[in-house]
């Protein structure tokens, strides 16, 4: 007869092993997450390195987004796909360049007109300063602005002696500009080909992930960028009509420098609506001003309670936190270009990571989910998965009761 068998002795106050479980669990993750922050950190710093790559890389499948869909039209409607991938980018390029070419000489103009006129409404600001509530020295402000410009004066020769490596920052952009076209056309063309080439050199048992993850990253990358377009084109509109009703000059170059701040959200519509109510100071007076802020408010107010929950729905919905800390990361890192490109990659990584925890929470549940995303419309918002996705798992249990009878047979 086996002796039985001595439960195991479990360590007291004086052995070596007195690590709590909420200790041991939380080493545990911390190193995981020290890792992840490694590989995130090492990936960020070759794309700052590689920035003539990846920022291209980046803009053409952002504008990818706008483009895909009339290419596809067109191909629908009996044009070869080289033409109708050739039509949509070359137009749209000819487009943004020839409203550039008519812009500038428009903007010139004005602004050389607008000169005297911004004299005159500085020289009455320095006078309310003077005279008003402020009780500002005249002088003492005369001397601030002389020191200032005599800096920016400073500033300018620093430039002008650096003429050659602005020759060279001038020769980058006009690099990342074309490379930008170029990869834009051949994912306009060959989209569909690129994204089957990754997916059959990838192990079989994760193809289905990797198709839902991509196709779910894709479509909140769309829609976020056509939904932002939209809100932006509408908010130029609309403080665009306002500055021509009430004659601000500068009326195109404000409502294009409105369209672009849209791009960044939370601070980018703020700073481009303040520069209109300056520009309505200083050609029209406070009351003008005045207005032009009310309006400017009044575009931003429709934009935050109407048009983002309607337009926006079917993107991914971040918060206000994220949005300002991804905006505040990418202008850090990469400058303004990445204020801009920060949302739309966070967007589109938020996305992704939904889709994977809705995989991985699917198979817990005894169901094995195919390549169509789960994310997206139909989610039940309780269980975070499609709505038919409960009912996945009665089918093995039915087959394996038959197949159990026939073996008791």
């Amino acid at each position: 007869m086996e002796p039985a068998e001595q439960p195991a002795e479990r360590p007291g106050p004086g052995s070596p092993r007195t690590v709590p479980p909420w200790l041991d669990t939380l080493a545990q993750l911390s190193w995981r997450l020290l890792i992840v922050l490694a590989a995130v950190a090492g990936v960020v710093f070759l794309m700052t390195r590689l920035y003539l790559v990846s920022l291209p890389l980046i803009l053409a499948l952002i504008l990818a987004t706008i483009a895909v869909p009339p290419a596809r039209r067109l191909e629908r409607r009996g044009a070869p796909r080289l033409l109708a991938a050739l039509t949509t980018v070359g137009g749209g390029a000819v487009v943004l360049i020839g409203g550039i070419v008519l812009l500038v000489p428009a903007f010139t103009r004005q602004v050389a007109a607008l000169g005297p006129t911004v004299s005159e409404a500085f020289e009455r600001v320095l006078a309310w300063l003077d005279r008003g509530p402020f009780g500002l020295d005249r002088a003492d402000l005369e001397s601030l602005i002389s020191d200032a410009l005599t800096n920016v004066g400073q500033f300018s020769g620093t430039l002008a002696s650096q003429v050659g490596e602005l020759a060279i920052a001038v020769g980058e952009v006009l690099t990342a500009v074309v490379l930008a076209l170029v990869l834009l056309f051949f994912f306009v063309k060959d989209g569909e080909q690129i994204v089957g080439w990754f997916i059959a050199r990838a192990p079989e048992r994760v193809r289905d992930d990797m198709r839902a993850a991509g196709a779910r990253g894709w479509g909140a990358l769309a829609g976020y960028v056509r939904g932002t377009a939209a809100i932006a084109l509408i908010d130029a509109v609309g403080i665009g009509l306002g500055l021509l009703v009430l004659g601000v000059p500068l009326v195109l170059p404000l409502t294009l420098l409105v369209f672009l701040g849209g791009f960044v959200p939370v601070i980018g519509a703020f700073v481009s609506g303040l520069l209109a109510v300056l520009v309505a100071l200083a050609t029209g007076g406070l009351t003008d001003a005045l207005i032009v802020l009310g309006i400017v408010l009044a575009v931003q107010q429709l934009e935050g309670n109407v048009l983002q929950p309607l337009i926006m729905r079917r993107a991914v919905a971040l918060h206000p936190v994220v949005i300002l800390s991804v905006l505040t990361a990418g202008a850090v890192v990469v400058g303004v270009v990445g204020a801009f490109l920060a949302v739309p990659l966070a967007a589109t990584l938020a996305a992704v990571g939904n889709e994977l925890r809705l995989r991985s929470e699917l198979r817990r549940r005894g169901s094995r989910p195919g390549p169509a995303p789960l994310g997206g419309r139909g989610v039940d918002p309780e269980l975070g998965l499609p709505e038919a996705a409960p009912a996945q798992p009665r089918r093995p249990r039915r087959r394996s009761g038959t197949g159990g009878g026939r073996r008791d047979g």
